[in-house]
C-alpha cells in the first residue's frame, strides 16, 4: 500500500494549489520543497537581511472567482492592498507620463488630458482586444482543457474575434499597438510601455511576429477586475496561506527536502526518492517543475519516449532579464518634469520606457550577446504601502530590466549581469540623483540564479515562454497538453501546463481536477 495518495514535487503556488484541491477531498497529500520556504517563483524572501523581497513574480493579476472560492484564498492569505494607482511610467523630459489609475474614470480623464481623446479610445480598444483574446484562450477560466489554435479560431463567434486571434497568433505586438495608438510621436510613451509589457515573458522584440500574444496575456483582465494588485506582506503570503490550508485538512508540506528522482515501476510513477535517500511512495506524483527539469532530470531521459524527449529539449526557455534586489535608506527623489512622481504613492511602481524603437534596439543587442547601452527598467518599491517589508525608515525595492544577453557564453553571465545592473542604476540615477547613494545593500539576480534556486530551466519563470507555438495544445509539447504525461500516474501541475504563467493558480487547480477525474473514471 502506498504511503500517500499524492506526492507533489515543488511548493510553488501551483503545486500548493494542486495539493489544496486534493487535500480538500480528504486525500493523503505530501508536498516536498527543496527550499526552506514555499512559493517558488512567487515567494517573499528575506534575501537581504532585514528586507523582504518578492522573488520573480510580484504582481497579482486577476483571479478566477471559482478558484478563489474553492482554494479558500480569502481566508488564507489573500489580503489585497488597494491602491489608486497601479503604475507610473515616464520617458525623456518633456513627455507626459502614463499613470495607470485603478479607477477607469480617472484613467480616462488622465488619458484625455495628457494624451488626447484618441488615447482614451485606444485604451478602450486595446482592453477589448485583450478581453476577447483572454476569454478565447481561457486565460482566467479554470477546468477547461487546452484546444488547438485551429479549434480556438473555429470556435470564434464572429469575425471580430477571429481577427483578434489572427493577430495574437501571427502578429507582432507592434501590429496591435499601431492599430490602437498609431501616432508614434504623441503616443510614444504609451507605445513604449505596452511594448515592454509584450516582451516580459518572451524571447522576442516588440516587432517580432508572435509577440502580440504576450501583450494580450500581460494586459488581459476580466471586465470587473483590476489589472495589477499587491498582497499585504508580499506575493508569497498566498503560498503561505495555502500551506496552512493544506495542513488544516491533514496534508503535509515539508520544506528543505530535495527530490532526487521520481521512482518508476514498469513505466509507472510509484513515488519519489529524496536527496537523503528516503523513498516515499504514492498513487500519483504531480510535478510542479517544468518539463525539462521533470523528464530530463527527475525521470531521466532514458525513461521517456525518444520523440517526447526531443520535443521537451526544443522548448524555448531563454530568460532574458535580471532582477536587482535593493535595500534603500530613502526613497528616490525624481527631478525636473518627473518630480510629480514624488507625491503620494506613485513611486511604488515606476517604469522608464522611451519607445518601442528603443526597446527593439535593446532586443537587437541581446540577440547578439551584448548588453543594451540604455536598458529599459521597471522599479517596484512595495514597502511604500507595506512598511512591514523593511526596517523603519527604510525601503525594500526591486528592479526588472530587459534584455539580458542570456545566449552569451555561460562563463560571462556573472560579469554581464553586473554590467547591466550598473547601467540600470546609472539610468535611474539620472532621473533621481539621490538613488545610487540611497542603496545600502543590493543583490543582482540573473537567470542562472533562478535556475539554481527554483530548478526552472535557464531561469525561465514561465516554464515555456509565451510564444504561440508553445501555448494551448502545444504546451508543454504536442500530444501531452492535458496535464497527463507519457509516464503513467505522473502529472505536470505547474506553469508548463495550460494556460501558462502568472499567479492564477489555474494550472495546479486544473491538474488536480484531472487527477480526480481520472480516479473516478
Amino acid at each position: 500500500m502506498a504511503d500517500y495518495d499524492a506526492i507533489i514535487v515543488g511548493a510553488g503556488h501551483n503545486g500548493l494549489a494542486a495539493a489544496a484541491v486534493l487535500a480538500k477531498q480528504r486525500l493523503k497529500v505530501l508536498v516536498l520543497e527543496k527550499n526552506k520556504y514555499v512559493g517558488g517563483m512567487a515567494s517573499t524572501v528575506e534575501y537581504l537581511k532585514g528586507y523582504k523581497h518578492d522573488v520573480a513574480a510580484s504582481v497579482l493579476f486577476p483571479l478566477s472567482d471559482k478558484v478563489v472560492e474553492d482554494l479558500e484564498l480569502k481566508s488564507h492569505g489573500l489580503d489585497v492592498i488597494e491602491t489608486p494607482v497601479m503604475s507610473c511610467s515616464f520617458g525623456v523630459p518633456g513627455e507626459n507620463p502614463v499613470i495607470l489609475y485603478s479607477d477607469p474614470m480617472k484613467l480616462a480623464e488622465h488619458m484625455q488630458r495628457d494624451h488626447g481623446i484618441d488615447a482614451v479610445l485606444g485604451f478602450a480598444g486595446l482592453s477589448e482586444f485583450c478581453r476577447i483574446a483572454s476569454e478565447s484562450l481561457d486565460r482566467f477560466s479554470p477546468l477547461r482543457l487546452p484546444r488547438s489554435i485551429g479549434a480556438v479560431i473555429d470556435a470564434a463567434p464572429d469575425a471580430k474575434t477571429k481577427d483578434v486571434l489572427r493577430k495574437c497568433f501571427f502578429g507582432s505586438a507592434m501590429d496591435v499597438i499601431d492599430e490602437y495608438f498609431p501616432d508614434p510621436s504623441r503616443h510614444k510613451l504609451i507605445r513604449g510601455f505596452l511594448a515592454f509589457m509584450a516582451v516580459q515573458s518572451a524571447y522576442r522584440g516588440p516587432y517580432t511576429p508572435g509577440s502580440a500574444l504576450c501583450l494580450a496575456y500581460g494586459m488581459a483582465a476580466p471586465p470587473t477586475a483590476q489589472l495589477m494588485r499587491s498582497i499585504k506582506g508580499g506575493i508569497g503570503m498566498l503560498s503561505e496561506g495555502l500551506r496552512r490550508s493544506i495542513q488544516e485538512k491533514g496534508g503535509e508540506v515539508r520544506t528543505g527536502v530535495s527530490v532526487r528522482t521520481i521512482l518508476l515501476e514498469n513505466g509507472k510513477a510509484e513515488g519519489v526518492e529524496t536527496a537523503s535517500g528516503d523513498r516515499v511512495t504514492a498513487r500519483v506524483v504531480l510535478s510542479n517543475l517544468d518539463a525539462n527539469a521533470t523528464f530530463l532530470g527527475l525521470v531521466g531521459e532514458s525513461n521517456v519516449p525518444s520523440d517526447f524527449a526531443a520535443m521537451v529539449k526544443r522548448i524555448d526557455h531563454r530568460g532574458a532579464y535580471i532582477q536587482i534586489l535593493l535595500a534603500l535608506k530613502e526613497l528616490p527623489e525624481f527631478t525636473g518634469d518627473n518630480a510629480f512622481a514624488n507625491e503620494g504613492n506613485l513611486r511604488r511602481m515606476v517604469g522608464i520606457f522611451e519607445s518601442p524603437e528603443h526597446l527593439e534596439r535593446c532586443w537587437d543587442a541581446c540577440k547578439w550577446g551584448r548588453i543594451p547601452e540604455d536598458p529599459t527598467l521597471g522599479l517596484q518599491i512595495p514597502s511604500v504601502l507595506d512598511d512591514g517589508l523593511a526596517p523603519p525608515g527604510h525601503y525594500a525595492a526591486s528592479i526588472f530590466s530587459f534584455f539580458f544577453p542570456c545566449t552569451a557564453p555561460r562563463d560571462q553571465h556573472g560579469r554581464l549581469k553586473d554590467v547591466l545592473a550598473e547601467k540600470v542604476i546609472d539610468k535611474l540615477n539620472r532621473y533621481a540623483p539621490n538613488f545610487r547613494d540611497s542603496i545600502v545593500d543590493k543583490a543582482v539576480l540573473a537567470p542562472f540564479h533562478y535556475e539554481s534556486m527554483f530548478g526552472c530551466t535557464n531561469g525561465d519563470f514561465t516554464h515555456g515562454l509565451i510564444h504561440p507555438e508553445q501555448m494551448l495544445d502545444f504546451r508543454p509539447v504536442v500530444g501531452w497538453s492535458a496535464y497527463k504525461t507519457p509516464i503513467e500516474s505522473l502529472y505536470l501541475c505547474g506553469s508548463a501546463c495550460h494556460p501558462g504563467h502568472g499567479v492564477t493558480f489555474i494550472p495546479g487547480y486544473n491538474s488536480a481536477h484531472e487527477v480526480l477525474k481520472n480516479w473516478k473514471g
